[in-house]
């Protein structure tokens, strides 16, 4: 079953924004497939500390998510299939990056992944005809206390807006 080689620990890559953190997870190509190990327990991905709460999200290339932004909620992304574009905007008091903007391109293939954390904004459109994105947060989602705040692209307070 597989490839039993050992595989190595995901990279890690501190972005221009405090706290944002790319991950390059290990990708193996055998057997005409290409598996990417997203997380293990012990690694100090972006991941670590657990997982909360795990979902994906299907888009198609053309489809504009708002902005949102969480008080107490981290973001995990990993790009399972396709390329996504992800627009960030820190929005926290007292950072060092206040109102600074980044914007990154990941791709299922290469095994990408970012973690957002509490406060920062963000959008991401997928750039492939379709990209599946998973998501893991920390606290879980809860429908009776909505961690979420969002505007919509454009909007007056970011004057960023994608580049077709």
């Amino acid at each position: 079953m597989g490839d039993d080689r050992t595989r190595s620990l995901p990279e890690r890559e501190e972005l221009s924004i405090a706290g944002v953190v790319r991950a390059r997870f290990p990708v193996v190509h055998y057997n005409s497939s290409t598996l990417v190990e997203a997380h293990r327990d012990g690694w100090p991905d972006i991941f670590a500390g657990g997982i909360d709460h795990l979902y994906w999200i299907v888009t198609e290339r053309g489809v504009v998510r708002r902005w949102g932004r969480h008080d107490h909620t981290t973001d995990r992304y990993a790009v399972v299939q396709g390329t996504v574009e992800i627009a960030l905007v820190d929005g926290r008091d007292g950072s060092a990056t206040r109102d600074q903007l980044l914007v990154v391109t990941l791709e299922g293939a290469a095994g990408d992944g970012l973690l957002i954390p509490v406060g920062v904004w963000h959008t991401f459109r997928s750039v492939s005809p379709t990209a599946v994105l998973l998501n893991s947060k920390s606290p879980p989602y809860d429908p009776d206390n909505v961690d979420k705040h969002l505007l919509p692209m454009p909007n007056d307070q970011f004057s960023f807006t994608w580049d077709d």
